[in-house]
């Protein structure tokens, strides 16, 4: 297991209602090709030139049961699964799933922050390091949109260590926190006062928002 993965952002799922029509778009849009996982036919990857980058499969019927959509899903890497999700819960999250062990890949659990964010954590079983810069049609960037940016700040850095390096303006209405573990996982959490009451309308959920890094627009 490699030393120095607490905090990072060592995989991205999606969990898709159309797994055929997820393929297509990403392959038009971000560029990456795809390939099945040998340990599973229900499960495929989007692979970018350095490699897979991501999975892809059918919206399981128990995330559908608790009211999940479709959704991108960010596993963050812990060197304790157990030990992390149980101190989750102690600042305010919930275990959404418990701990589970995947044969020959590592283990996970999947979490929900205090102000309802889902994410994953995970302990890799496989050997080799994070990469600290990440390379074309990778992911580059996480966004947590959340109605408590300070709360979500105390329990992230509880959880993984993360601490604050900056803040910015983006608009009269946001107060983003940008924070890292390591230049590897950045992250920015954000919220408006006035443009999250308005986005609550519409169905606005606290959710983190992934980022791929492209090649310049022709």
């Amino acid at each position: 297991m490699p030393n120095n993965i607490r905090g990072r952002f060592l995989w991205h799922e999606l969990m898709t209602s159309n797994p055929k029509a997820a393929s297509a778009f990403y392959k038009k849009v971000v560029g990456w090709k795809t390939e099945g996982w040998p340990a599973d036919p229900s499960y495929n990857m989007f692979v970018a030139p350095s490699g897979p980058v991501a999975g892809y499969m059918l919206l399981p019927e128990e995330a559908k049961a608790m009211g999940a959509p479709p959704n991108w899903l960010t596993y963050i890497g812990v060197p304790d699964v157990d030990e992390t999700a149980s101190h989750a819960e102690e600042l305010g999250g919930e275990i959404l799933k418990q701990p589970e062990d995947i044969p020959d890949v590592g283990r996970f659990a999947v979490l929900r922050d205090p102000q309802e964010a889902v994410f994953a954590i995970f302990r890799p079983s496989m050997e080799g390091e994070p990469k600290d810069t990440p390379e074309m049609r990778e992911f580059s960037w996480h966004e947590l949109a959340t109605t408590d940016p300070a709360g979500a700040l105390e329990f992230y850095r509880t959880l993984f260590a993360w601490e604050k390096t900056e803040a910015m303006e983006i608009g009269p209405s946001s107060a983003p926190i940008r924070c890292s573990a390591s230049a590897a996982s950045p992250w920015e959490a954000s919220t408006a006062r006035c443009r999250t009451c308005r986005r609550r309308r519409t169905g606005f959920r606290t959710r983190w928002w992934p980022t791929r890094r492209r090649p310049p627009a022709r």
